[in-house]
């Protein structure tokens, strides 16, 4: 499922599972991933206060109840689920093969909630996220990328019109 994760998104998730067992919570939620965000992607936060914007979240999410312990797999909630799939359409949408920290904060931004609503507070807003994401591309990255979108014009009619006769040959070959 993580494959297309990079190194340190990985981690982002593994501090969400690890913030929401230290908050007694029994599922991993957007505020969790976003505590993770703000440990291990700090740079994305630029301008923003992160110890106050921590706190905060730390306070609005603690849950009453039972330690649970970090040794157990916790779950991603279904708002959980969706700030990661947003974080995929925006990898997407940019033509990124991977899906790193940055998508993963325009993914909270995208889904309605509290970490939403605090990123707002402290002035990080969205459009201004993906500016600053096309922005750190490098000139070569974003010349690639031009190429690939001009071959994929370039080849999608030849594609149409091979594909009755190509069809039949790779459901042949197929392997179960």
């Amino acid at each position: 499922m993580f494959e297309r994760y990079t190194e340190k998104a990985r981690r982002i998730i593994f501090f969400a599972r690890y913030e929401a067992s230290e908050l007694r919570s029994h599922i991993i939620e957007p505020e969790h991933l976003l505590l993770g965000l703000l440990r291990e992607a700090k740079t994305l936060f630029e301008g923003a206060k992160i110890e106050p914007m921590r706190d905060e979240i730390r306070a609005a999410a603690r849950v009453e109840g039972v330690a649970v312990s970090t040794s157990v797999d916790l779950p991603l909630s279904h708002p959980a689920k969706k700030v990661l799939a947003y974080g995929a359409e925006e990898a997407e949408r940019l033509n990124h093969r991977h899906i790193g920290p940055e998508h993963l904060l325009l993914g909270l931004m995208r889904e309605p909630g509290l970490a939403a609503t605090i990123l707002e507070k402290y002035g990080v807003e969205l459009a201004m996220q993906r500016k600053q994401v096309v922005a750190s591309e490098t000139p070569s990255e974003t010349k690639s990328r031009e190429i690939v979108m001009e071959l994929r014009w370039a080849f999608a009619p030849l594609v149409e019109r091979l594909k009755p006769e190509i069809e039949p040959a790779v459901v042949y070959t197929a392997r179960p």
